[in-house]
């Protein structure tokens, strides 16, 4: 699996890191909230519609899974490492969701 570093210009919209296997990403972002900054992670698969361009979908297939959880293993880790280095150990907001996990069924 590749690893893309890309230094973090305008946190609201620059990646801090980018995780690659083919067609699929993790991407670290850094976000400002009202207690300081915090990171969030984003995964996609990059497919190519038919006017020849880039796209990214958040829908993966059974083969990709354990791929795209490699990916999510690797940013995890460098969002730890990140914290570390602020002495931080803060935990992102949680978005609301609309699933909800209950008896091992979403509802």
């Amino acid at each position: 699996m590749d690893q893309t570093n890309t230094p973090a210009q305008t946190p609201a919209n620059t990646p801090v890191q980018t995780f690659r296997d083919g067609r699929l990403k993790a991407v670290l972002w850094e976000n400002q909230g009202a207690d300081g900054p915090y990171h969030t992670v984003t995964l996609a698969r990059t497919y190519e519609d038919k006017e020849g361009r880039l796209q990214d979908s958040n829908s993966f297939s059974r083969s990709e899974l354990l791929r795209i959880a490699e990916l999510a293993r690797e940013a995890h880790s460098a969002m730890r490492d990140l914290g570390r280095e602020r002495g931080e150990e803060r935990e992102a907001p949680a978005p609301q969701q609309g699933n909800t996990r209950k008896e091992g069924r979403y509802r």
